[in-house]
Formats: C-alpha cells, sequence, structure tokens
C-alpha cells in the first residue's frame, strides 16, 4: 500500500542487515527526495497519524491491486531472464493479500481508478514487453517500500478501520521475517545484468515509479470521510417501530369479520398458476425464551401428532374441494414450530398427504426449517429422499452463554455434524438463522459464532435483530433486560456481521438475509425476481400462499386470512367440515392495492416509480430521507423514481413505510434494533 513512502526501518532491522550493494544504494539516493517530498503530502501525514478515512484507505488498496497483479505475472520471468535468482516471490506476492483486503472492504462505497492509476496499469504492461528491465524499477519501489514501512503503517491504518468497525487488512503481513526478506531483494538487485545504458535507466524508471506513488496520494485527498458513526447516527435517529413488511396491509388490520367463506370465495376463483403451500408444525420439545413463534411445547410425540395429522388431511381436502379440483404445487415449505418433531414415517405421512390432494410440479421448490439439537444423520437423509431440497436450521448463537440464557443450547459439535450431514445429503441450499441483540452477547462472542457459520459456509443466511417484546411476549420475561447488549453495541455487531459476510463472499438480500453468488436467492435479487410474503425473501414469485395447519397464513391479491391459533379450535373447525378462518382481511380499495406493490418494490428491489402528483406527501417524505443519505431522487415530469442507497438498505423498512398511512398516523411493529 502506501508503505512505498517509508524507505527507512527500524533500528533493529537495520542492525540485523547488511549494508546494500552499489546497485541499491544509488536506487535508494535517487527516490531519496522524492520520498521527503511525499511524506510532506497531506495524505501522508494523515496516514502515518492514523487521520485517514477509511474510504482513503480502501480507495487506495484498489488503485494498487491492479499493478500488483501485473508485477506478479510477469516479474518472476523477467527477474530470471535478467540474472535474479533469489527472489522470493511467495513470500513478496502481495496481490492475493490485496483482494482478500478488498473484499473486507466491500461495504465501503465504490471508488473509480484514477487516471493515474490507469496510465500506471498501462505503462507496466508496455515496460514487460518493450524494457523489462524497467519494470524491474517499479518492483523495487512497490516491494521494497512494504518490506520497509509498511510495519510500521499498519498500526495507524488498522486503527483507523477498527474505530469505523471495519475489519484489519493484511496486506503488510509477510509469513517470514521483513528484514530477511528485504536482504534477498537487495540481493536479486545486485545480481541483475544490465547494460551501462539499462543501469541508467532503472535509475530513472525507479524515480518515475516513485512519482507515481505521490500522484496516487495526491488523488486520494479528493475521496470523502466515510464515518460508520453516521449510519450509527441514522439507525439511532429512524429507530422506531416498523412492520417488517412481509405483506400490506399487515397482520395488525386482521380482524375477526373475514371467515370461511372469504378463503372459499377466493379458492373458487378459476386459475391456472401454480400454488405456494405453507405447512406449519406447532409442537416443540421444549420453549426457546427468544421465540416469537407459535408453538406448543410437549413431550407426547406421536400422542399429539396423530390427531394433528388427521385435522391436516381434513384442511387439505377442504381446500382442494372449494378450489374445484386438484392445484398444482411450485413451491412448498414446512415450518413451526419443529417440523422434525415428526418422526420420519409421520414426515412421510404428512408428505404423502400433500400429494394425495396437490399435483406436485416435478421442479417442486420443497424446504423446511429443522432443530438441529436433535437431528440426526438418518433423519437428514430421510428429509432428502422425501423431496426436499432446501433445509435451514437455527443457531442463533454458538456461544455457550448466551444458549443458555435463550434455554436453546445445542453444542458447536452438533452442528458440524448437521451441516456435514446436509452437505453429504447434497441439498441445493442450506439456510441458517443468526440473531443479533440476544442476552449476553458480545462483540467478541458474536464474532466467533460468525467464524464458525463462515467455516460452515450456508448457502443462505438470515441474520435478525432480536425484538424483546416481554409485554406481548410471556417466554421473554424469563430474559432479564440488563443482560441485553445496548443499542450502540447491537449496531456495532450488525456492522461487524455485515462486513464479515460480504467479506465472505455472501451477497447483501433484502434487509437481513444473505446468500452466496450461486443461490437461487442471489440469483432473484439480480434479475428482478425477488418475492416478499409470510415466509420472507423468496423466489416463488407472485404465486398465491396458502397456509394450513393452525396459525397459518393465506396470501391472495385481495384475501390474507388466518387460521385459528388454538389447536383444539382449529381441529374442531376441520372436523366440521369448515375452512379454519380465524381472521383476516379483504383488500379491494385499488389505493391500498397499489400501496402494497410500492411496498414490495421497495423491500424487494431497494426501488419504486410513482406519480408524485397522486403522493404528494410521499413525495415530500422522500425528499427528508434523500437529505439524510438514505435515498436518491430521479425526478422527472410526474414519474418519479427512489432508489435507495446502501446506507439506506440499513433503514429499508423505514423506507417503505412512506407508503403506509398508518405507520406514519400512529408507528407499530418491531424496532430496527
Amino acid at each position: 500500500m502506501t508503505s512505498s513512502l517509508s524507505v527507512h526501518s527500524p533500528a533493529a532491522d537495520g542492525g540485523a542487515r547488511p549494508a546494500p550493494g552499489s546497485r541499491v544504494r544509488r536506487l535508494q539516493a535517487r527516490i531519496g527526495a522524492a520520498h521527503r517530498e511525499a511524506e510532506g503530502m497531506p495524505v501522508a501525514r494523515a496516514l502515518l497519524a492514523g487521520q485517514v478515512s477509511p474510504l482513503q484507505l480502501a480507495g487506495l488498496l484498489r488503485q494498487l491491486a491492479p499493478a500488483y497483479v501485473l508485477l506478479e505475472a510477469h516479474g518472476p520471468k523477467i527477474a530470471r531472464a535478467l540474472g535474479a535468482q533469489d527472489l522470493p516471490w511467495d513470500a513478496l506476492a502481495r496481490s492475493a493479500a490485496l483482494d482478500e483486503d478488498l473484499r473486507q472492504l466491500a461495504l465501503l462505497p465504490e471508488t473509480p481508478m484514477t487516471a493515474t492509476a490507469t496510465a500506471w496499469r498501462e505503462r507496466l504492461e508496455a515496460l514487460a514487453v518493450q524494457a523489462p528491465h524497467r519494470l524491474m524499477a517499479h518492483l523495487y519501489v512497490r516491494y521494497g517500500g512494504d518490506l520497509s514501512g509498511g510495519q510500521q503503517l499498519a498500526i495507524p491504518a488498522n486503527a483507523v478501520l477498527k474505530a469505523a468497525g471495519l475489519p484489519s487488512l493484511g496486506f503488510w503481513q509477510f509469513d517470514q521475517p521483513c528484514a530477511a526478506l528485504k536482504c534477498d531483494l537487495h540481493r536479486a538487485f545486485e545480481q541483475l545484468q544490465l547494460s551501462a545504458i539499462e543501469e541508467q535507466e532503472l535509475l530513472d524508471e525507479a524515480e518515475a515509479a516513485f512519482g507515481i506513488t505521490q500522484q496516487l496520494l495526491r488523488g486520494l485527498a479528493d475521496l470523502p470521510a466515510w464515518d460508520s458513526s453516521r449510519i450509527q447516527a441514522l439507525l439511532l435517529k429512524y429507530d422506531r417501530p416498523v412492520p417488517r413488511y412481509t405483506s400490506y396491509p399487515t397482520a395488525a388490520a386482521f380482524h375477526a369479520e373475514v371467515g370461511p367463506t372469504d378463503l372459499a370465495n377466493a379458492l373458487a376463483r378459476p386459475s391456472a398458476a401454480p400454488l405456494s403451500l405453507y405447512v406449519h408444525v406447532p409442537f416443540c420439545r421444549h420453549a426457546c425464551w427468544y421465540c416469537g413463534c407459535h408453538r406448543i411445547t410437549t413431550q407426547l410425540g406421536s400422542a399429539v401428532v396423530a390427531p394433528y395429522l388427521r385435522a391436516l388431511g381434513q384442511e387439505l381436502a377442504l381446500l382442494e374441494h372449494h378450489a374445484g379440483g386438484r392445484r398444482r404445487l411450485a413451491q412448498l415449505h414446512w415450518g413451526g414450530g419443529t417440523p422434525n418433531y415428526l418422526t420420519t414415517a409421520e414426515q412421510g405421512q404428512l408428505w404423502d398427504l400433500i400429494a394425495r390432494h396437490f399435483d406436485l410440479a416435478s421442479d417442486l421448490d420443497a424446504s423446511l426449517e429443522v432443530n438441529p439439537e436433535f437431528l440426526s444423520r438418518d433423519q437428514v437423509l430421510q428429509i432428502r429422499r422425501l423431496g426436499f431440497q432446501r433445509v435451514s436450521f437455527g443457531i442463533q448463537d454458538a456461544d455457550p452463554l448466551v444458549q443458555a440464557a435463550v434455554n436453546r443450547v445445542v453444542p458447536v459439535g452438533q452442528l458440524r455434524d448437521v451441516m456435514a450431514w446436509m452437505r453429504e445429503a447434497a441439498f441445493l441450499s442450506v439456510n441458517v438463522d443468526l440473531i443479533c441483540g440476544l442476552p449476553l452477547q458480545t462483540p467478541e462472542r458474536f464474532d466467533t459464532t460468525l467464524e464458525l457459520v463462515c467455516a460452515l459456509r450456508p448457502d443462505r443466511l438470515s441474520l435478525f435483530s432480536f425484538a424483546y417484546l416481554p409485554e406481548h411476549l410471556p417466554l421473554q420475561r424469563r430474559i432479564a433486560a440488563a443482560d441485553l447488549p445496548d443499542r450502540p453495541t447491537r449496531l456495532a455487531m450488525l456492522q461487524s456481521a455485515h462486513q464479515r459476510l460480504l467479506a465472505a463472499g455472501y451477497e447483501a438480500i433484502g434487509m437481513d438475509h444473505y446468500a452466496l453468488s450461486s443461490d437461487s436467492l442471489a440469483e432473484a435479487a439480480r434479475t428482478g425476481q425477488l418475492h416478499r410474503n409470510f415466509q420472507g425473501y423468496t423466489t416463488g414469485g407472485e404465486w398465491d400462499l396458502l397456509g394450513v395447519g393452525p396459525t397459518a397464513i393465506s396470501q391472495f391479491p385481495q384475501l390474507l386470512s388466518q387460521n385459528f391459533r388454538d389447536l383444539r379450535a382449529y381441529q374442531a373447525a376441520v372436523a366440521a367440515g369448515q375452512l379454519p378462518v380465524e381472521r383476516g382481511v379483504v383488500v379491494r380499495d385499488p389505493d391500498v392495492l397499489e400501496r402494497a406493490a410500492l411496498i414490495r418494490e421497495v423491500m424487494c428491489h431497494f426501488r419504486v416509480s410513482f406519480d408524485r402528483q397522486r403522493f404528494p406527501g410521499e413525495w415530500q417524505a422522500f425528499q427528508g430521507l434523500a437529505a439524510d443519505g438514505l435515498v436518491q431522487l430521479h425526478d422527472g415530469d410526474r414519474q418519479v423514481e427512489v432508489q435507495v442507497t446502501p446506507e439506506g438498505r440499513w433503514l429499508l423498512r423505514s423506507v417503505a413505510a412512506v407508503f403506509d398511512p398508518e405507520q406514519q398516523r400512529s408507528a407499530r411493529g418491531a424496532q430496527l434494533i
């Protein structure tokens, strides 16, 4: 990096090295004046003082990277051809470290390549062919500077990154002692077999190479500061209750006037489109204290599962009847509760029930959630044999103290085994869930969990912020509020996790999902096919969603309906031949339907277009968000476009809420952090 600013090694290093030969002394003399001038430049002084911005550091890395790639592509061959045999390339090479550092800094805004960096790359390409000995001058300036001053510069630079919540860089970390490597570099340059003219050209080119460093530094002075505290301030400013917008209207609008007839009418509408089916399995062996899902904690096993399966079969038959025949299923998901509470035989019964009442598409996208605590290899293989291609399990936090504080203890060894079994079963996609903000969680403990997750390398993961709502969720009253990390700590953990996951090769999907670029969720996000429903982000397009089982929600364009939450009431309804709908909302108002579409655009695609004359209040609200840097506005005659910025993605729910009149009148939902 800018380590070439310093050609002065620490005293201990200097004492350990033999005096340089005559060629190296001449090289150092030629670049000495340029070195002193560079040290006086504002950016160089700021770097040495630890006062540069993270964006300036990242910008310099991005400009240096192509040059190191070229030097390492041509340097070894040229050095050998010119007689230099003592260059330890494996130890000196910096391009791999640069590439990894740039991945670590992926959160920072992209900085364009300067004209200087572009011209430098072109110059190196030309020298490699036309004047190889001149290319060696650039090699000496770059690697000599990295070995001399890089270790000193690493301390203030990494302090800047740490203060911004960003990971340290590895650019200056050589595997072998720098003194020995620098001795090898000098020895190799003394071995170069050059004519008198080539010797002079080497010296001239070394001075030009150092001048390029000075020009790169000048370009950095114009880069703006990037301050993670700004993001934290924005999160705190907008941190008020906001819905997660898995639907609009949200579940808060559900009421008891919606019942079985409304769902029957929705099913009766002719349609050749496929369906998505959600099956709610409510049973758990024990309760996790953070949980807000509808579940029944019981150890009765088959004694409760058998009547539940009978009721599901009755509900599926009712759905087929009201739909006028078997509908095709394109997507299937089992959630809970704990779907693997069911034995393998009971899971097979449930799969057969679904196949009896629906036509399963040949490319059915079938997924389920499992609790890793009681999972075995045989159960994992059976789930795959049934037809599930995707599977999800919750880690939440891998630290034993945090796990005990939420009554969800799963040893790390079991988590590793579960992932190994899933890979053995060849699932197309494996997802894990993490929760930030749990009791006794600290940045250090959560970092350890993230290390485990990156080692397991799931295809997808969800990173949720813990919603502490003890007034609504009695189980959470067992969690002491004093044990929860404060909001600044939680923010720091979320930012650190975000950066770490991006650096590990994950793409940010929506507001709390991540996926490897090869996963279908990432592909859907890239191609504009991402969808959102009560299951979260999906690839299911605009398919109607049927929810079966207690508390399950069905989702149609003009109807949202929810089954009875009480298991006995649910079973009684289907036994009486009635669709078990307890409540919901019917949407016929075109304005509400349009707002639902606009909110979905924001949540899935991070942009939205609308007629500002029809939504003047919303347009004004977006101007305020733009002033805070959360969105960018593109103003047309009437049709305007709002684009969510990288900072705004942290507050995606708040951006979407602009189109929610009820939310503007009275905040509801969960807080962002």
